[in-house]
Protein backbone atom coordinates (compact mmCIF):
# COMPACT_ATOMS: atom_id res chain seq x y z
CA UNK A 1 0.00 0.00 0.00
CA UNK A 2 2.58 2.58 1.01
CA UNK A 3 4.78 1.42 -1.80
CA UNK A 4 1.68 2.25 -4.05
CA UNK A 5 1.30 5.56 -2.56
CA UNK A 6 4.36 6.63 -3.07
CA UNK A 7 4.38 5.52 -7.15
CA UNK A 8 1.22 7.64 -7.27
CA UNK A 9 2.86 10.59 -5.94
CA UNK A 10 5.87 10.53 -7.63
CA UNK A 11 3.92 10.28 -10.65
CA UNK A 12 1.94 13.00 -9.75
CA UNK A 13 4.30 15.37 -9.49
CA UNK A 14 5.65 14.74 -12.75
CA UNK A 15 2.53 15.61 -14.02
CA UNK A 16 2.81 18.79 -12.47
CA UNK A 17 6.50 19.50 -13.64
CA UNK A 18 5.22 18.56 -17.20
CA UNK A 19 2.66 21.46 -16.36
CA UNK A 20 5.27 23.84 -15.18
CA UNK A 21 7.41 23.21 -18.42
CA UNK A 22 6.45 25.65 -21.37
CA UNK A 23 7.73 24.14 -24.50
CA UNK A 24 8.76 26.61 -27.65
CA UNK A 25 5.72 27.27 -30.25
CA UNK A 26 8.66 27.87 -32.80
CA UNK A 27 9.71 24.86 -34.45
CA UNK A 28 13.79 25.23 -36.19
CA UNK A 29 13.68 24.31 -39.56
CA UNK A 30 15.76 21.34 -40.91
CA UNK A 31 16.73 20.14 -37.25
CA UNK A 32 16.66 16.94 -36.04
CA UNK A 33 16.53 15.41 -32.04
CA UNK A 34 17.86 12.09 -31.51
CA UNK A 35 17.43 10.61 -28.27
CA UNK A 36 18.85 7.64 -26.80
CA UNK A 37 19.03 8.15 -23.09
CA UNK A 38 19.77 4.50 -21.72
CA UNK A 39 23.16 2.70 -20.66
CA UNK A 40 26.32 2.82 -22.36
CA UNK A 41 26.22 -1.05 -23.75
CA UNK A 42 22.92 0.05 -25.43
CA UNK A 43 25.05 3.23 -27.03
CA UNK A 44 27.26 0.70 -28.10
CA UNK A 45 25.07 -1.25 -29.62
CA UNK A 46 23.10 1.53 -31.50
CA UNK A 47 25.89 3.67 -32.60
CA UNK A 48 27.05 2.04 -35.82
CA UNK A 49 23.81 2.83 -36.92
CA UNK A 50 24.60 6.84 -36.77
CA UNK A 51 26.17 7.42 -39.87
CA UNK A 52 23.32 6.11 -41.60
CA UNK A 53 20.81 8.44 -40.39
CA UNK A 54 23.10 11.65 -40.90
CA UNK A 55 24.39 10.28 -44.58
CA UNK A 56 20.70 9.62 -45.58
CA UNK A 57 19.51 12.07 -48.26
CA UNK A 58 16.31 12.90 -46.56
CA UNK A 59 17.78 14.62 -43.78
CA UNK A 60 20.62 16.61 -45.79
CA UNK A 61 21.65 19.61 -44.37
CA UNK A 62 19.80 19.21 -41.19
CA UNK A 63 21.15 20.79 -37.59
CA UNK A 64 21.50 17.10 -35.58
CA UNK A 65 21.23 17.18 -31.87
CA UNK A 66 21.78 14.46 -29.77
CA UNK A 67 20.36 13.70 -25.90
CA UNK A 68 22.43 11.38 -24.39
CA UNK A 69 22.82 9.09 -20.97
CA UNK A 70 25.60 11.45 -19.27
CA UNK A 71 27.35 8.08 -18.77
CA UNK A 72 29.12 7.53 -22.10
CA UNK A 73 29.30 10.78 -22.78
CA UNK A 74 33.25 10.77 -23.34
CA UNK A 75 33.37 7.90 -25.30
CA UNK A 76 30.13 9.74 -27.47
CA UNK A 77 32.77 12.57 -27.49
CA UNK A 78 35.87 10.39 -28.67
CA UNK A 79 33.50 8.65 -31.47
CA UNK A 80 30.26 10.61 -32.55
CA UNK A 81 30.47 13.76 -32.20
CA UNK A 82 31.10 14.52 -35.11
CA UNK A 83 28.47 13.60 -36.45
CA UNK A 84 26.15 16.10 -34.10
CA UNK A 85 26.13 19.82 -34.22
CA UNK A 86 24.98 20.08 -30.98
CA UNK A 87 24.53 17.47 -27.78
CA UNK A 88 22.82 17.54 -24.41
CA UNK A 89 23.11 15.21 -21.75
CA UNK A 90 20.55 13.11 -18.83
CA UNK A 91 21.41 11.02 -15.88
CA UNK A 92 18.50 8.82 -15.89
CA UNK A 93 18.46 8.03 -12.56
CA UNK A 94 18.72 11.63 -11.13
CA UNK A 95 16.56 12.68 -13.91
CA UNK A 96 13.95 10.29 -11.86
CA UNK A 97 14.66 10.97 -8.55
CA UNK A 98 15.91 14.88 -8.08
CA UNK A 99 12.77 16.74 -9.15
CA UNK A 100 14.25 20.19 -9.42
CA UNK A 101 16.94 18.39 -11.64
CA UNK A 102 13.92 16.96 -14.19
CA UNK A 103 12.25 20.40 -14.04
CA UNK A 104 15.68 22.25 -15.14
CA UNK A 105 16.65 19.24 -17.59
CA UNK A 106 13.02 19.57 -19.37
CA UNK A 107 13.36 23.08 -19.28
CA UNK A 108 16.46 22.87 -20.79
CA UNK A 109 15.74 20.55 -23.56
CA UNK A 110 12.09 21.46 -24.74
CA UNK A 111 13.69 25.63 -25.25
CA UNK A 112 14.07 24.81 -28.99
CA UNK A 113 11.63 22.85 -31.33
CA UNK A 114 12.34 20.32 -33.62
CA UNK A 115 11.25 19.17 -37.60
CA UNK A 116 11.73 15.43 -36.17
CA UNK A 117 12.75 14.01 -33.21
CA UNK A 118 13.61 10.22 -32.92
CA UNK A 119 13.88 8.03 -30.50
CA UNK A 120 14.74 4.44 -31.65
CA UNK A 121 14.75 2.64 -28.58
CA UNK A 122 12.46 -0.57 -28.51
CA UNK A 123 11.70 -0.89 -24.56
CA UNK A 124 10.37 2.65 -24.01
CA UNK A 125 10.16 4.06 -20.08
CA UNK A 126 6.96 6.31 -19.95
CA UNK A 127 8.27 8.68 -17.32
CA UNK A 128 11.26 9.14 -19.15
CA UNK A 129 11.88 8.73 -23.13
CA UNK A 130 7.92 9.08 -23.82
CA UNK A 131 7.35 11.74 -21.47
CA UNK A 132 10.27 13.70 -23.34
CA UNK A 133 9.22 12.70 -26.48
CA UNK A 134 5.71 14.22 -25.69
CA UNK A 135 6.86 17.71 -24.34
CA UNK A 136 9.21 18.56 -27.51
CA UNK A 137 7.75 20.32 -30.02
CA UNK A 138 8.42 18.70 -33.56
CA UNK A 139 6.48 18.32 -36.91
CA UNK A 140 7.22 14.49 -36.69
CA UNK A 141 8.13 12.20 -33.92
CA UNK A 142 9.29 9.03 -34.61
CA UNK A 143 9.57 5.80 -32.38
CA UNK A 144 9.60 1.99 -32.17
CA UNK A 145 6.41 0.03 -31.57
CA UNK A 146 8.07 -1.37 -28.84
CA UNK A 147 7.02 -3.79 -25.91
CA UNK A 148 5.92 -3.85 -22.68
CA UNK A 149 9.15 -4.83 -20.82
CA UNK A 150 9.41 -0.91 -19.40
CA UNK A 151 5.97 -0.06 -19.48
CA UNK A 152 2.49 -1.30 -18.65
CA UNK A 153 -0.29 -1.67 -21.63
CA UNK A 154 -2.65 1.07 -20.53
CA UNK A 155 0.59 3.45 -20.62
CA UNK A 156 1.74 2.48 -23.72
CA UNK A 157 -1.28 2.68 -25.47
CA UNK A 158 -0.98 6.37 -23.86
CA UNK A 159 2.57 7.27 -25.32
CA UNK A 160 2.20 5.48 -28.32
CA UNK A 161 -0.23 8.48 -29.54
CA UNK A 162 3.19 10.52 -28.72
CA UNK A 163 4.65 9.75 -32.05
CA UNK A 164 3.08 10.19 -35.11
CA UNK A 165 5.11 7.36 -36.69
CA UNK A 166 6.06 4.25 -35.02
CA UNK A 167 8.60 2.03 -36.82
CA UNK A 168 7.09 -1.83 -36.63
CA UNK A 169 9.23 -4.09 -34.39
CA UNK A 170 9.55 -7.81 -34.61
CA UNK A 171 7.75 -9.62 -31.57
CA UNK A 172 9.87 -11.54 -29.39
CA UNK A 173 13.32 -11.65 -28.11
CA UNK A 174 16.01 -10.69 -30.37
CA UNK A 175 19.48 -9.62 -30.25
CA UNK A 176 19.76 -5.83 -29.38
CA UNK A 177 22.24 -4.77 -32.21
CA UNK A 178 19.92 -6.79 -34.36
CA UNK A 179 16.81 -4.55 -32.96
CA UNK A 180 18.42 -1.39 -33.70
CA UNK A 181 19.48 -2.57 -37.14
CA UNK A 182 15.51 -2.98 -37.81
CA UNK A 183 14.80 0.29 -36.49
CA UNK A 184 16.77 1.90 -38.77
CA UNK A 185 15.84 -0.36 -41.71
CA UNK A 186 12.38 0.14 -41.13
CA UNK A 187 13.24 4.17 -40.40
CA UNK A 188 15.19 4.73 -43.65
CA UNK A 189 13.89 1.85 -45.72
CA UNK A 190 16.67 0.37 -47.11
CA UNK A 191 18.88 -2.51 -45.74
CA UNK A 192 21.46 -1.75 -43.45
CA UNK A 193 25.49 -3.05 -44.19
CA UNK A 194 26.48 -2.80 -40.72
CA UNK A 195 27.08 -6.61 -39.75
CA UNK A 196 28.40 -5.97 -36.13
CA UNK A 197 29.12 -3.75 -33.38
CA UNK A 198 32.65 -1.76 -34.29
CA UNK A 199 34.65 0.97 -32.29
CA UNK A 200 38.65 1.86 -34.57
CA UNK A 201 40.87 2.14 -31.97
CA UNK A 202 44.63 1.25 -32.14
CA UNK A 203 46.63 -0.04 -29.74
CA UNK A 204 47.63 2.51 -27.05
CA UNK A 205 48.67 2.29 -23.36
CA UNK A 206 46.36 5.53 -22.58
CA UNK A 207 48.80 6.58 -20.06
CA UNK A 208 49.63 3.83 -17.80
CA UNK A 209 51.91 1.87 -17.48
CA UNK A 210 50.73 -1.66 -18.11
CA UNK A 211 52.25 -5.17 -18.62
CA UNK A 212 53.39 -6.40 -22.15
CA UNK A 213 50.92 -9.27 -21.60
CA UNK A 214 47.99 -8.81 -19.75
CA UNK A 215 44.19 -9.93 -18.84
CA UNK A 216 41.32 -7.43 -18.05
CA UNK A 217 39.07 -8.19 -15.13
CA UNK A 218 36.05 -5.73 -15.20
CA UNK A 219 34.63 -5.96 -11.84
CA UNK A 220 31.77 -3.01 -12.06
CA UNK A 221 27.85 -3.72 -13.08
CA UNK A 222 24.76 -1.86 -13.25
CA UNK A 223 23.85 -3.36 -9.77
CA UNK A 224 25.10 -5.52 -6.84
CA UNK A 225 22.87 -8.66 -8.27
CA UNK A 226 24.63 -8.20 -11.28
CA UNK A 227 28.32 -8.19 -10.04
CA UNK A 228 30.38 -11.51 -8.54
CA UNK A 229 32.53 -11.38 -5.16
CA UNK A 230 35.24 -9.23 -5.59
CA UNK A 231 37.14 -12.23 -3.95
CA UNK A 232 36.52 -14.56 -6.64
CA UNK A 233 37.96 -12.19 -9.40
CA UNK A 234 40.82 -11.58 -7.26
CA UNK A 235 41.20 -15.86 -6.98
CA UNK A 236 40.59 -16.32 -10.95
CA UNK A 237 43.03 -13.24 -11.19
CA UNK A 238 45.91 -15.53 -9.05
CA UNK A 239 45.16 -18.38 -11.54
CA UNK A 240 45.57 -16.37 -14.49
CA UNK A 241 49.25 -15.05 -13.03
CA UNK A 242 50.72 -18.66 -12.15
CA UNK A 243 49.26 -20.70 -14.34
CA UNK A 244 49.18 -18.77 -17.42
CA UNK A 245 51.72 -16.11 -16.95
CA UNK A 246 49.36 -13.06 -17.26
CA UNK A 247 49.47 -10.11 -14.97
CA UNK A 248 46.36 -8.99 -14.44
CA UNK A 249 44.60 -5.32 -14.66
CA UNK A 250 41.49 -4.89 -12.46
CA UNK A 251 39.01 -2.23 -13.37
CA UNK A 252 35.97 -0.96 -12.82
CA UNK A 253 33.87 2.23 -12.26
CA UNK A 254 33.67 4.68 -9.45
CA UNK A 255 30.97 2.92 -7.84
CA UNK A 256 33.25 -0.15 -6.88
CA UNK A 257 36.03 1.52 -5.85
CA UNK A 258 33.92 0.81 -2.42
CA UNK A 259 34.17 -3.02 -2.97
CA UNK A 260 38.23 -2.55 -2.60
CA UNK A 261 37.79 -2.11 1.65
CA UNK A 262 36.77 -5.85 1.97
CA UNK A 263 39.02 -7.19 -0.29
CA UNK A 264 41.76 -5.35 -1.47
CA UNK A 265 43.58 -5.68 -4.83
CA UNK A 266 46.63 -3.72 -5.36
CA UNK A 267 48.70 -5.53 -2.82
CA UNK A 268 49.27 -8.52 -4.86
CA UNK A 269 52.43 -8.10 -7.10
CA UNK A 270 51.18 -9.28 -10.56
CA UNK A 271 47.99 -6.78 -10.20
CA UNK A 272 47.19 -3.37 -11.47
CA UNK A 273 44.05 -1.55 -10.01
CA UNK A 274 42.86 1.12 -12.18
CA UNK A 275 39.33 0.74 -11.06
CA UNK A 276 37.32 4.54 -10.70
CA UNK A 277 40.75 5.46 -12.22
CA UNK A 278 39.75 5.26 -15.92
CA UNK A 279 37.46 7.45 -18.07
CA UNK A 280 35.54 4.78 -20.88
CA UNK A 281 37.60 6.22 -23.55
CA UNK A 282 40.96 5.42 -21.43
CA UNK A 283 39.02 1.84 -20.35
CA UNK A 284 38.56 1.29 -24.13
CA UNK A 285 42.65 2.39 -24.53
CA UNK A 286 43.67 -0.51 -21.91
CA UNK A 287 40.96 -3.39 -23.16
CA UNK A 288 42.52 -3.29 -26.79
CA UNK A 289 45.36 -4.36 -25.82
CA UNK A 290 43.94 -6.90 -23.49
CA UNK A 291 44.85 -10.81 -23.91
CA UNK A 292 41.40 -11.12 -22.48
CA UNK A 293 38.80 -10.01 -20.89
CA UNK A 294 36.67 -11.17 -17.89
CA UNK A 295 33.49 -9.26 -16.76
CA UNK A 296 29.96 -9.04 -15.41
CA UNK A 297 27.07 -8.54 -17.49
CA UNK A 298 28.10 -4.69 -17.94
CA UNK A 299 28.90 -2.80 -20.63
CA UNK A 300 32.26 -3.90 -20.98
CA UNK A 301 31.75 -6.85 -22.93
CA UNK A 302 30.16 -5.03 -25.74
CA UNK A 303 32.59 -2.19 -25.74
CA UNK A 304 35.27 -5.40 -25.85
CA UNK A 305 33.25 -6.95 -28.44
CA UNK A 306 33.11 -3.92 -30.82
CA UNK A 307 36.69 -3.39 -30.12
CA UNK A 308 37.59 -7.13 -32.02
CA UNK A 309 39.19 -8.45 -28.49
CA UNK A 310 39.55 -11.96 -29.47
CA UNK A 311 38.92 -13.77 -25.76
CA UNK A 312 35.95 -12.30 -23.96
CA UNK A 313 34.47 -14.13 -20.97
CA UNK A 314 31.48 -12.90 -19.23
CA UNK A 315 30.29 -13.95 -15.90
CA UNK A 316 26.30 -14.04 -16.42
CA UNK A 317 23.14 -14.46 -14.29
CA UNK A 318 20.62 -14.22 -17.39
CA UNK A 319 19.10 -10.97 -17.02
CA UNK A 320 17.42 -10.09 -20.13
CA UNK A 321 18.81 -13.54 -21.53
CA UNK A 322 19.18 -12.95 -25.55
CA UNK A 323 18.80 -9.65 -26.03
CA UNK A 324 22.07 -8.25 -24.56
CA UNK A 325 23.50 -11.78 -24.38
CA UNK A 326 24.60 -14.14 -25.40
CA UNK A 327 25.93 -12.65 -28.66
CA UNK A 328 24.69 -14.34 -31.78
CA UNK A 329 27.28 -16.62 -33.63
CA UNK A 330 27.15 -14.17 -37.07
CA UNK A 331 27.79 -11.26 -34.98
CA UNK A 332 30.35 -12.61 -32.86
CA UNK A 333 31.99 -15.33 -31.50
CA UNK A 334 34.41 -14.22 -29.15
CA UNK A 335 31.70 -13.58 -26.92
CA UNK A 336 31.76 -16.64 -24.12
CA UNK A 337 29.13 -16.50 -21.56
CA UNK A 338 29.84 -18.81 -17.81
CA UNK A 339 25.95 -18.98 -17.05
CA UNK A 340 24.24 -19.60 -13.61
CA UNK A 341 23.47 -23.44 -13.37
CA UNK A 342 19.31 -22.38 -13.83
CA UNK A 343 20.47 -21.58 -17.52
CA UNK A 344 22.53 -24.18 -18.39
CA UNK A 345 20.52 -27.14 -17.70
CA UNK A 346 17.95 -25.31 -20.73
CA UNK A 347 18.53 -22.17 -22.18
CA UNK A 348 15.47 -22.00 -24.47
CA UNK A 349 13.26 -22.34 -21.23
CA UNK A 350 14.71 -19.64 -19.38
CA UNK A 351 14.91 -17.15 -21.94
CA UNK A 352 11.39 -17.34 -22.70
CA UNK A 353 11.00 -16.83 -18.49
CA UNK A 354 13.65 -14.16 -18.11
CA UNK A 355 11.88 -12.12 -21.67
CA UNK A 356 8.23 -12.30 -19.82
CA UNK A 357 6.28 -9.51 -18.64
CA UNK A 358 6.75 -9.02 -14.83
CA UNK A 359 9.63 -11.69 -14.45
CA UNK A 360 12.00 -10.46 -12.06
CA UNK A 361 15.30 -12.39 -11.52
CA UNK A 362 16.49 -13.55 -8.61
CA UNK A 363 19.03 -15.79 -9.35
CA UNK A 364 22.19 -15.58 -7.59
CA UNK A 365 25.68 -15.05 -9.22
CA UNK A 366 28.13 -16.03 -7.28
CA UNK A 367 27.02 -19.51 -7.66
CA UNK A 368 28.87 -19.18 -11.03
CA UNK A 369 32.31 -20.54 -8.53
CA UNK A 370 35.45 -19.41 -9.75
CA UNK A 371 36.25 -22.96 -10.87
CA UNK A 372 33.74 -22.72 -13.59
CA UNK A 373 34.97 -19.35 -14.76
CA UNK A 374 38.69 -21.04 -14.75
CA UNK A 375 37.64 -24.62 -16.45
CA UNK A 376 36.02 -22.04 -19.31
CA UNK A 377 38.87 -20.06 -19.66
CA UNK A 378 40.86 -23.13 -19.74
CA UNK A 379 39.14 -24.58 -22.14
CA UNK A 380 39.12 -21.87 -24.50
CA UNK A 381 42.86 -21.06 -23.89
CA UNK A 382 43.58 -24.75 -24.75
CA UNK A 383 41.69 -24.41 -28.18
CA UNK A 384 43.15 -21.28 -29.68
CA UNK A 385 47.10 -23.28 -28.70
CA UNK A 386 45.78 -25.79 -30.44
CA UNK A 387 44.33 -23.89 -33.44
CA UNK A 388 47.51 -21.94 -33.50
CA UNK A 389 50.17 -25.10 -33.76
CA UNK A 390 47.64 -26.18 -36.32
CA UNK A 391 48.29 -23.18 -38.15
CA UNK A 392 52.34 -23.67 -37.79
CA UNK A 393 52.14 -27.11 -38.98
CA UNK A 394 50.76 -26.05 -42.22
CA UNK A 395 52.75 -23.12 -43.04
Amino acid sequence: MIRRLKKWLRSSIYVAIRLLVLPRARISEKSLLLVRVDFIGDYVLFRNFIKALRCDPRYRGYHFTFLGNASYKDLFENLDAKFFDHALWLDPARFNQDFVYRFKTLWMITRRGFEVVISPVYSRNFWVVDHIVHLVRAREKIGSAGDLTNINKRRKKISDAYYTRLVPATQGVIFEFQRNREFFQGLLGKAMAVDRPRIDLAPSKAGFDLFEKYALLFIGGSSPAKKSRLANYIRIGRYLAEVHGLDVVFCGGPDDMADLVAAPIDQEARFINLVGLTTLWELASVMVKAHLLLSNDTMAPHLAAALGLDKIFVVDRGDLYGRCLPYPPEISRRVRLICHPEITRDPQAFRARANSYGYVNRLDINLISPEMVIERIDEALRERESTAARECRVA
